[in-house]
């Protein structure tokens, strides 16, 4: 099994119940095989499986759970100024 990695940035973490969002979600993603994510840089990279999955499916599978890949510096890709400006989602009863 051939192993890859694929880096970038995402918009929308304000918190770190983000991060365990994406990597709930990528990680139950056929072909990724280890997601890491840098909490203060909106960074996520991942391990994955090129016969299995391409760095377009890992873009899709990230904006498909709201936090969509981005350049790094673009709005929005700033956890702190992201938390200061976004109120705290509540739970729906």
């Amino acid at each position: 099994m051939e192993e890859k990695n694929f880096t970038t940035n995402v918009k929308g973490i304000y918190c770190r119940q983000c991060s365990e969002i994406i990597t709930e979600h990528l990680m139950q993603t056929r072909g990724i095989i280890d997601v890491d994510i840098a909490f203060y840089r909106a960074e996520v990279s991942v391990v994955y499986d090129p016969g299995i999955l391409s760095e377009t499916g890992i873009r899709e599978a990230l904006s498909s759970i709201g936090y969509p890949p981005c350049e790094k510096g673009a709005p929005g890709s700033n956890p702190v100024l992201n938390a200061l400006t976004r109120p705290f989602r509540t739970a729906k009863r």
